[in-house]
């Protein structure tokens, strides 16, 4: 599918009993904003109902607007219902708490902060105080740099980028890796590339401010089975899944995905590996039956580790990214840092390390996107 950053909300024939209908057509994302804001307007009615056929995709952004929309709508009394979300669109209602709005679901069972179905089991902790200016660095101090690869193959490249910064930024700084399991919101940093929960993490714990986020770079997820077996996932009998960590995304959209498709994931069993490598040997050793891991990692995999296994569902949300952060009292290098990693696709060597960190290039996070990305988070972590 070919997606078109175009966006309309056209009126359907046949209201009655102030009930009026709306057909939505194109992908619902930052450029959908206008037409979202426009259409407050011709709400006259006492009730809304919005037909998500024609929509081929929400993002996090989109769903940021939309809520914004149904908010604003229930202030004013109007009862906003949608219907016909595609599978993914959905998964992203329900998981983010929006599922009280889809068509037919009871606000008793659906209301922010409940299950709207099958939902994942709380997994994240956090009762950390704010740390946030807590480890001020000297004007000229080794500033450290702690980056979460999505992929193994990035390592040399991130080095590269390291050694990119401390040229143009005249600061030394020193590239670290988070050891295996280790919890990166525990970490000591002053910059940081996560993965999104952690990130969420940071922000919320030592008050890291996500600066940019790379282009195009969705973290999804692809659940696999052995390749030698020839049975289908509902057909396991509480199956055994590994995945890396009980704390991530990509745990809470493997265990979404299956409860889309009809399954209760409540019911499996986990198992917590650590890291990819490791998950993916449980698997493929028997120790489990179905591995839950970042797509990006798995497309990184060799053609014979690859071989060994057979995808059974993969996501398409277009939700959540690995984020650039900061430390918040490095205020001063905030606008530098994120003026340097946009121009890095303008120049040769900048251009080389983002091939080496297999990254296209970086864009500002949009606002929603950090919102909807933290309202998922605290939605699963622990009270």
């Amino acid at each position: 599918m070919v997606i078109v950053d175009t966006f309309s909300i056209n009126p359907v024939p046949g209201d009655d009993d102030g009930l009026q209908s709306f057909e939505l057509v194109g992908s619902v994302d930052a450029h959908a904003e206008t037409v979202l804001n426009e259409f407050r307007s011709q709400v006259t009615g006492t009730s809304v109902l919005l037909n998500f056929a024609e929509v081929e995709r929400v993002n996090s952004m989109g769903l940021s607007l939309l809520l914004k929309l149904f908010e604003e709508c229930e202030a004013a009394g109007v009862k906003v219902q949608v219907c016909n979300l595609n599978r993914m669109t959905n998964m992203l209602f329900k998981i983010t708490g929006l599922g009280r709005f889809i068509h037919g679901n009871s606000p008793a069972t659906t209301a922010p902060g409940a299950a709207d179905s099958a939902e994942p089991a709380v997994p994240l902790n956090s009762n950390k105080a704010d740390r946030g200016s807590e480890s001020i660095r000297p004007a000229n101090a080794t500033l450290k740099f702690m980056a979460n690869l999505q992929t193994g193959e990035q390592l040399s490249g991130w080095y590269l980028l390291n050694t990119y910064l401390q040229r143009r930024l005249e600061r030394p700084i020193h590239l670290e890796q988070p050891q295996l399991g280790q919890d990166v919101a525990e970490a000591s940093a002053d910059l940081l590339f996560s993965k999104p929960f952690d990130a969420c993490s940071m922000m919320q714990t030592q008050a890291f401010v996500p600066l940019m986020r790379p282009v195009g770079e969705a973290d999804e997820v692809v659940i696999l089975m052995r390749s030698e077996d020839d049975r289908k996932l509902d057909e396991l009998d509480k199956p055994m899944v590994v995945t890396v960590s009980q704390n991530s995304f990509v745990y809470i959209l493997g265990r979404s995905l299956c409860d889309e498709s009809g399954m209760d994931s409540s019911a499996f069993g986990y198992q917590f590996a650590g890291n990819e490598i490791k998950a993916l040997q449980m698997l493929v050793k028997q120790k489990a039956d179905v591995l839950f891991m970042l797509k990006k990692t798995y497309e990184g995999l060799s053609s014979f580790a690859r071989s060994a296994t057979q995808v059974i569902d993969e996501s398409a949300t277009h939700f959540a990214y690995h984020l650039f952060c900061a430390a918040p009292y490095l205020s001063d290098m905030h606008q530098p840092l994120t003026d340097l990693l946009i121009e890095m696709e303008h120049n040769d060597q900048g251009k080389q390390v983002l091939e080496d960190i297999q990254i296209n290039n970086w864009c500002v996070p949009d606002e929603g996107e950090i919102k909807m990305l933290q309202m998922l988070y605290n939605r699963y972590r622990a009270s």
